[in-house]
């Protein structure tokens, strides 16, 4: 009997171990990173995922854009008037529809990278629906870098 309760007792020690493996796992998937290089390419893999999962990150997952844009930019992009003559698609991608390998193909360059403030290009390579290249400025604020401003060329 004294094995059968240790059995089950390690069971239930290991289920618990699992679980939070399983925790910290899915949360260190989505924290910003701690170079502005591993921020964009931590924040355009899990924004990509969400917009195409249908999850609208801007409306409803505002505590997480939080970790990865200023302040400053969430309110700017709040105020942008949206469909023609305003904001006709997504802020973040500069599209209309969203190919899902943007949020697995990310390239990053230092432009610039400071202590408080980096500009880097980015391109977001996809195969359905082409590249997406563009400016990314951002910013060191609580301890993690932001993005602040997003730049297309076209």
């Amino acid at each position: 009997m004294p094995a059968l309760k240790r059995f089950l007792k390690m069971k239930h020690v290991g289920v618990a171990i699992l679980a939070a493996l399983t925790f910290i796992t899915q949360s260190l998937a989505i924290q910003p990173g701690k170079s502005p290089a591993e921020a964009i390419r931590n924040f355009y893999a899990w924004y990509v995922h969400e917009t195409v999962n249908g999850s609208r990150p801007l409306e409803k997952e505002r505590e997480q854009m939080r970790k990865f844009v200023t302040d400053r930019l969430l309110s700017r992009v709040d105020k942008v008037p949206k469909g023609p003559g305003g904001l006709d698609g997504d802020f973040f991608l500069n599209a209309q529809k969203v190919d899902p390998e943007w949020g697995k193909n990310i390239a990053v360059s230092n432009n610039y990278v400071g202590k408080t403030m980096s500009k880097m290009g980015v391109i977001l390579t996809g195969g359905k629906l082409g590249d997406r290249q563009f400016e990314v400025k951002m910013l060191f604020q609580e301890g993690a870098w932001k993005i602040d401003e997003v730049k297309f060329s076209d």
